[in-house]
C-alpha cells in the first residue's frame, strides 16, 4: 500500500483541505459510490451529518453519507431541506448505537493531531477501495 507523503509541512489551510477531500472521498467509497438513500450513482455529495464546524467529528467516517444532489440539497425531502425526517432516516438505518457513539464524540471537546488524521483517512481510503476491488 502507497501513502503520498510528498508534503509534509502544509499549512493548516491546505491540511483541512486535503482532510476534507480524503473525507469526502472516503464516505463515497464506502457506499460503493451511490446515493445511500436513492442509490443514484450521479452528482454524489459526502454529506455532514453534524455539521463541519463540529471539529471533534469533521474528519470522522461515521460523520458522513454518501448522497446525490437531490436527497442532499435539492428535493424537499433532502438532508438540508428537511433535517428532522433525515435524522429520523438515518438513525433507523445505522442504528442507535452508531448515533449514540457519534453524538458523544460531536459532543466532546477534543483536539485534533490533524497529520496523524491524514494519514488514518489516506489508509482506511486504500482499504476500502482494495475492498471495492475484490467485490
Amino acid at each position: 500500500m502507497y501513502i503520498n507523503s510528498k508534503k509534509l509541512a502544509l499549512s493548516n489551510t491546505e491540511l483541512k483541505a486535503e482532510l476534507d477531500k480524503l473525507w469526502a472521498d472516503l464516505v463515497k467509497e464506502r457506499a460503493g459510490h451511490e446515493c445511500e438513500k436513492c442509490r443514484k450513482k450521479d452528482y454524489l455529495n459526502s454529506h455532514h451529518i453534524y455539521s463541519r464546524t463540529n471539529y471533534p467529528v469533521r474528519w470522522d467516517e461515521r460523520n458522513g453519507v454518501c448522497l446525490c444532489a437531490g436527497c442532499h440539497t435539492l428535493t424537499n425531502t433532502s438532508a438540508h431541506k428537511s433535517p428532522l425526517d433525515f435524522m429520523e432516516w438515518i438513525r433507523a438505518k445505522r442504528g442507535e448505537t452508531w448515533y449514540k457513539t457519534l453524538q458523544l464524540k460531536a459532543n466532546t471537546v477534543t483536539k485534533n493531531d490533524k497529520k496523524l488524521l491524514k494519514l488514518y483517512l489516506e489508509i482506511e481510503l486504500q482499504k476500502q477501495k482494495d475492498k471495492n476491488k475484490t467485490l
